[in-house]
């Protein structure tokens, strides 16, 4: 018999030590913020085989669990993704997390508008060949906001990812196993899409295949416009 798992492929998860589950701003340095995630693929161990507990200490302690995720997540630092497996009693959803922007008056904004934002994300359907894509977590991550202590006061932390194309996608077989009374022992995605992007740490364009789960359509991006006394550009010839 196995245990009912919280999380889903596609969903988004950290660290239950990540700052912003805590608070609205890091008080912290950027490289030590664990990155958010996406589940790629559920494990659920048998409780009759797998060690949980321990009793070194003379009594029983728990050290492991019988959910694990691999998860996965865009490096920004060296351009390429990695994978981490991890127990389900470490991880948190990002729908705990805590943003806070400032309005035009310049007051804060405590309601977690981005939140519900990224719980609306709708998924990509159909299939398109050369289809700008979005990472599902690249939002959450530009918008998490470091205390610095400079003049400039905020800065943006790593795990930030770019666009991305779509070159391919395929079916997986046999994707899932299930325990005899049908709680599920393996879930793995059944349609992987094929993605590329221009890797700048290697100067080389790299590809891999991801759950179509983890991406959304392109979000608008804000035109930042130049400050006022900033000469324009003459672009005429």
């Amino acid at each position: 018999m196995g245990k009912i798992p919280i999380y889903k492929i596609g969903d988004i998860v950290s660290l239950k030590s990540h700052p912003l589950f805590k608070g609205y701003l890091i008080n912290s340095y950027s490289h030590q913020v664990p990155p958010l995630m996406l589940i790629q693929e559920v494990l659920v161990e048998d409780e009759n085989k797998k060690k949980i507990y321990s009793d070194e200490m003379g009594t029983p302690h728990q050290i492991a669990d019988l959910v694990k995720y691999k998860c996965v997540y865009f490096d920004d630092k060296k351009s390429e993704f990695n994978e981490v497996t991890l127990y389900e009693s470490v991880l948190e959803s990002y729908n705990k997390l805590r943003f806070h922007s400032e309005s035009s008056s310049g007051s804060k904004e405590t309601k977690d508008k981005l939140i519900e934002e990224v719980e609306n994300y709708k998924p990509i359907n159909n299939y398109e060949y050369g289809k700008v894509i979005q990472l599902k977590t690249k939002k959450l991550e530009s918008r998490k906001k470091i205390e610095t202590g400079k003049p400039e006061k905020y800065k943006h932390p790593s795990f930030t990812s770019p666009d991305f194309v779509l070159i391919g996608i395929k079916k997986e077989i046999n994707t899932s196993s299930f325990y005899n009374d049908g709680t599920v022992k393996k879930q793995a995605p059944e349609v992987l899409f094929k993605i590329s992007w221009f890797n700048h740490v290697q100067q080389k364009f790299s590809e891999y295949y991801f759950p179509k789960e983890f991406f959304i359509e392109p979000l608008e991006e804000k035109i930042i416009k130049p400050k006022k006394g900033t000469k324009k550009r003459n672009t005429d010839k």
